[in-house]
């Protein structure tokens, strides 16, 4: 089977990403309940969660919401990654950094994956509603 091609209209095309995301990131909030800290985060994630299961993720108070649920796991996620310093004579600067996360922090680094792939791609698709905007605004105006 051919994949679907979508892309004579880049908005359609986001718009169908976001979609084809949203089945994900609904589960990947579901798995991630027990990691809210407060009531008032684990309301935002409920409700977050509605509004991707009915597919209405698409005005910027939901882009805002998902930010807001996702932020704190990020921070999470950062505290658990570690630099170490390998000494290496050979290498040019004397070694080279590497990065880890410990098991936790890659564990839930894997679990919000999908949240950020919706956000990235709602992120896309405000530029682009916003692009299509100032577009049509200017091709409104008078070039004089």
């Amino acid at each position: 089977m051919s994949k679907l091609n979508i892309d004579y209209d880049p908005i359609q095309s986001a718009i169908f990403q976001a979609l084809s995301l949203a089945p994900s990131a609904h589960d990947a909030l579901d798995q991630l309940a027990d990691c809210w800290t407060d009531i008032q985060s684990a309301n935002a994630a409920r409700r977050l969660a509605v509004r991707i299961a009915q597919e209405k993720i698409f005005s910027a108070r939901d882009l805002d919401a998902l930010e807001c649920v996702l932020l704190p796991l990020i921070e999470v996620v950062d505290t658990g990654r570690r630099t170490e310093f390998i000494s290496d004579e050979n290498h040019v600067r004397g070694g080279y950094h590497i990065e880890e996360l410990e098991p936790k922090a890659r564990d839930l680094e894997s679990k919000i994956q999908p949240l950020k792939s919706l956000l990235t791609t709602l992120q896309t698709l405000g530029r682009l509603r916003r692009s299509e905007q100032i577009a049509l605004t200017l091709r409104g105006q008078d070039m004089t």
